[in-house]
């Protein structure tokens, strides 16, 4: 009889008490294989757990450095989070994030799943904050970038899903096909027509306008 499956989780809990908090929801569940962190980098999980209190620059550089060095889909937990703050994780692989108020068992090992499949985990007010945070990125948009709707070549389009969906320049040159100095010159060119000022202004622009 085939075992069932078991998804593994890498936590990251800087703090004592959040570790131990985590590991007492985690560790009785059947679906669930835990290991700490503290047994070091190479251990091939499918998900890493991150707890935090608030998303600062360390949160996002480990963010980064998991996307960059590892196949585990992220999620964290943090005691609140704002929508530009999100955007900005999603920004660095983030998969899933649940306010550590709602981190019942049974919804952290809802995002936990969600995430090892593939899909991405938001509560409902975050998902309709951040449409929000794109709705205000747009208003602050100049004028002529809506002159310039109709010139995006369907390369260009292809570079902003890939942006969206939170890929790097190596990742979306990999799966658009194109060399990575192509892609860089596409994003620059992208960021100087359109007037805007990073990859978060593309991607909100993405979105506003119905390519995503």
């Amino acid at each position: 009889m085939t075992a069932p499956f078991r998804i593994t989780v890498m936590l990251h809990a800087p703090d004592p008490i959040y570790r131990a908090g985590v590991v007492s929801l985690l560790r009785p569940r059947p679906e669930i294989t835990l290991v700490d962190d503290l047994a070091g980098p190479a251990v091939d999980a499918h998900v890493a757990l991150i707890v935090t209190d608030a998303v600062e620059e360390a949160t996002l550089r480990l963010l980064r450095e998991l996307k960059h060095t590892s196949t585990a889909r992220s999620v964290l937990i943090v005691a609140d989070i704002d929508e530009t703050k999100l955007i900005d994780a999603a920004e660095c692989g983030l998969a899933g994030l649940l306010r550590r108020a709602d981190a019942t068992p049974d919804r952290l090992v809802q995002a936990i799943t969600t995430a090892a499949r593939g899909d991405g985990y938001l509560p409902d007010d975050l998902v309709n904050g951040v449409l929000e945070a794109f709705s205000r990125l747009r208003a602050r948009l100049p004028g002529p970038v809506e002159q310039r709707l109709t010139e995006l070549s369907d390369r260009e389009v292809d570079i902003l899903r890939c942006l969206a969906s939170g890929l790097d320049t190596a990742e979306t040159a990999q799966k658009v096909g194109y060399s990575e100095r192509t892609v860089k010159n596409l994003i620059h060119g992208l960021q100087t027509r359109l007037q805007l000022k990073n990859r978060t202004h593309l991607v909100a622009f993405a979105y506003q306008h119905g390519y995503l």
